[in-house]
């Protein structure tokens, strides 16, 4: 059951597909939506400079942190049940979840790493989600920027002051940011972790530019001194570096992937892709120029959209019915941000295919707003988190037309309470035999 508030205080509940259309249309929100969902079995293709990738649907698997790694940053048994659900999920495509490229960059001691040391691991966990689909799989490589922290290394590193973060991170005030010198070592990392992930079987790599981790957060440093911050060309330079060493040991059958914040939805000079006038709105412009420059110096091919960032204003890129805070926005509002932003930008930048989010808020009525807009040209694919967590067949039942809502995600936002807490994460609602404890235990603080 959904509600809208409209602004004389009238409430209106939907639980059909006629209600939704209705208070979509009567509220003027550009939310698409079809009863014909064909769209979905759609299959596009990621093209690189030696493989089509052909994909056998148009749904995919989104990035999702699960921290159950080891503390090696190996894949642990928890982890490799995640990654076969993923792959018994019908999705046409699996994005892992970020995988750090080095000790510094990780959010806790059990984020992802890939090393020479765990590189076998990573192998067998692909073998085995390769027996299971033909999907490609993605492997994100990350650093974790202003959100490292673990017991290793326990300041974070920071591109630039945020007085927006600081705001609700006050010890951040206390933190100065990283050295040039510092950044300059980071090429080398990201393109050792690639070659890592392409010798453990994956089929293309992420460099996440995102959420305000630090690639992302390199986009925003308008204020920062010397040859990463100010000018447009200075606040990519690391990202265009980074591309440069991938791109070298990247084999040109395997794919070049980002999950790209189209805007980070915090106001100029403190957020990329903002309007530079004090309105809060996203200005797109230097969001364009930079995908179109990455993918034609470097042959970018596939981008998972996002916006805003989970640390600030989560309501931005996961709409929820229920969070860390009310936001002041419907999140039928938030849904339509999204979709609307990724059409936006999709329409001004050739040669990549797009995949797109904001679905799960929707429910059981998911399938047939996806299917509409990749009908209009939002996306190409229509993208699947917390879904995936909940759901472990949803992709699967999507395209046989016979999605359950008794199995969908509600988002509740009780797998993010857990990852707040320091804990793997999972969904306690859908999947509660292995996480309803643990959420009983981390959050709830009682005996199990």
């Amino acid at each position: 059951m959904f509600a809208f508030e409209k602004k004389n205080g009238n409430t209106y509940n939907f639980a059909t597909y006629d209600e939704l259309s209705y208070i979509l249309r009567n509220n003027g929100i550009d939310i698409p939506m079809t009863r014909d969902t064909s769209a979905l079995h759609r299959t596009p293709t990621v093209r690189t400079a030696g493989r089509d990738f052909v994909l056998s649907n148009s749904i995919s698997v989104h990035p999702m942190e699960g921290f159950d790694g080891r503390e090696d940053g190996s894949p642990s048994d928890l982890t490799e049940r995640r990654y076969l659900r993923f792959a018994s999920s019908g999705a046409a495509l699996i994005w892992s979840e970020a995988i750090a490229v080095c000790p510094e960059g990780r959010t806790s001691d059990h984020q992802l790493m890939i090393t020479d040391e765990n590189v076998g691991l990573y192998a067998a966990l692909v073998k085995k989600i390769k027996s299971v689909t033909s999907a490609p799989i993605i492997a994100q490589l990350t650093h974790s920027g202003r959100f490292s922290k673990n017991s290793s290394y326990t300041t974070p590193i920071f591109m630039t002051r945020n007085p927006v973060f600081e705001s609700v991170r006050p010890n951040d005030k206390n933190i100065p940011t990283i050295s040039d010198d510092y950044l300059d070592t980071l090429a080398e990392k990201y393109e050792s972790a690639a070659k890592l992930a392409i010798a453990a079987g994956f089929d293309g790599v992420d460099l996440k530019i995102c959420h305000h981790y630090l690639l992302g957060e390199s986009l925003s440093a308008y204020e920062r001194q010397g040859k990463y911050g100010g000018s447009y060309e200075n606040r990519t330079r690391l990202i265009n570096d980074i591309y440069t060493a991938v791109r070298a040991v990247l084999p040109y059958d395997k794919i070049l992937a980002s999950r790209f914040g189209l805007s980070d939805m915090i106001p100029y000079p403190h957020g990329f892709g903002m309007s530079t006038d004090g309105a809060y709105e996203p200005d797109f412009t230097e969001t364009v120029r930079l995908l179109n420059e990455l993918h034609e110096k470097y042959g970018l091919a596939l981008v998972d959209i996002t916006m805003g960032s989970p640390y600030y204003n989560p309501h931005i890129n996961r709409p929820y019915n229920k969070g860390g805070y009310t936001a002041d926005e419907h999140p039928l509002k938030g849904v339509e941000r999204l979709l609307c932003s990724a059409e936006k930008v999709k329409k001004q930048v050739g040669g990549i295919t797009f995949v797109g989010t904001g679905y799960s808020y929707l429910r059981e009525f998911s399938p047939y707003v996806a299917a509409a807009a990749l009908e209009r040209g939002c996306a190409d694919l229509a993208g699947f988190g917390r879904m995936a967590f909940a759901y472990e067949k949803f992709a699967s039942d999507m395209l046989a037309d016979s999605f359950d809502a008794k199995k969908t995600c509600i988002t509740c936002s009780k797998c993010t309470e857990l990852m707040r807490h320091g804990s793997c994460t999972g969904c306690p609602v859908r999947d509660q035999e292995v996480y309803l404890p643990i959420y009983r235990k981390v959050v709830m603080g009682k005996q199990v």
